[in-house]
């Protein structure tokens, strides 16, 4: 697919996106349009925030990357029970829209290498652009990475080629509970198409879910990943972060993450037939808010592996015959419009 056929792309799902937005205008209830339903309609109900691009997710901010077996879902599904059993009300009204409708996210990320499980899966400069339309808390999101050096030539791409498409159906909500105050629970799956430059082209589907403590010191945050077909690799992040309010819509955020493999990854990824923990990342954004819905965040990140076993593999992950450094220092911009 070429760089012209993926803008059209993007353009085409902003503008399903603002059809779809439309008519969930007109196909509101009266109670909601003349604010009389009293919080009470199933368009006001459930306290889902709907979240939108998340680079380096995850990651590390090249999370679409920075991903359960079907076994695990009755896990997950027995965990929100749980929580939901000591909420204050899980189905306490909130829209993340004050009209309710859908919102639509698009985003641009500009960042020096691409990151996966502190591993660079590439070193160029990458950009990737984002679509994204939520409605009370599901979400689907097409991400597309783009190259942007002619160093990729060597792979069989051009500058600005697209090299991999990222298609992501996720749910995400926030419960109000007595004991820790706000807890985010969100759960996706990604569908990962990378295209080769020479023609050849791979495909891999991953599951998430996470859960987060917002009202507790460091906000931790727990995301795991699931590879559903490929090396069947389990990933586990632990995050740990906190915001200075600098000025007003100023924000600095400093973040940790620390990462944790299973045998499988390790073995596909260092050759290391083990468990054991891989990336640790300290990341700081300086988040800016020049008007309603935008956000221009630039980061900067730097990644090492405490573990001396992976990293001494991990020096030549990129390439068998040579080796290269180990600890990632990389940054970037993020931009991003909701509305």
């Amino acid at each position: 697919m070429t760089t012209a056929e993926i803008l059209v792309a993007f353009a085409f799902a902003a503008a399903f996106a603002a059809a779809v937005r439309h008519l969930a205008r007109h196909g509101l209830c009266s109670g909601c349009e003349k604010g009389g339903c009293g919080g009470n309609c199933a368009h006001c109900r459930g306290r889902c925030a709907v979240k939108g691009i998340d680079l380096f997710n995850q990651p590390t901010p090249n999370q679409p990357n920075t991903q359960m077996k079907n076994h695990k879902l009755p896990t997950l599904a027995l965990c929100a029970a749980s929580i939901a059993a000591f909420a204050d009300d899980p189905a306490a009204a909130e829209l993340e829209n004050e009209d309710g409708l859908p919102e639509v996210t698009l985003g641009a990320d500009y960042c020096s290498r691409q990151i996966t499980r502190g591993l660079p899966d590439n070193t160029d400069p990458i950009l990737t652009l984002s679509a994204a339309l939520g409605w009370q808390g599901f979400s689907v999101e097409v991400d597309g990475i783009f190259d942007t050096t002619d160093i990729a030539e060597e792979d069989g791409f051009d500058a600005w080629d697209n090299t991999e498409i990222d298609t992501v159906l996720g749910y995400e909500c926030t419960l109000d509970t007595e004991a820790v105050g706000g807890v985010t629970l969100g759960a996706d799956y990604t569908y990962e198409y990378d295209q080769g430059g020479d023609g050849d082209s791979d495909h891999v589907s991953y599951l998430h879910a996470s859960a987060g403590l917002d009202d507790v010191f460091l906000a931790p945050k727990l995301t795991g990943e699931w590879m559903l077909d490929g090396v069947h690799g389990q990933y586990y992040t632990l995050e740990l972060s906190h915001g200075f309010e600098l000025a007003e819509n100023l924000e600095l955020t400093l973040t940790l993450v620390e990462g944790l493999a299973n045998d499988k990854y390790n073995e596909d990824d260092l050759g290391c037939d083990s468990w054991g923990f891989r990336e640790t990342t300290l990341l700081a954004e300086l988040g800016w808010e020049p008007a309603g819905g935008l956000s221009v965040t630039p980061y900067l990140a730097y990644g090492d592996h405490l573990n001396g076993h992976f990293r001494h593999a991990a020096h030549y992950y990129a390439d068998e015959e040579a080796s290269h450094h180990v600890a990632q220092l990389y940054g970037g911009v993020a931009v991003e419009l909701a509305f």
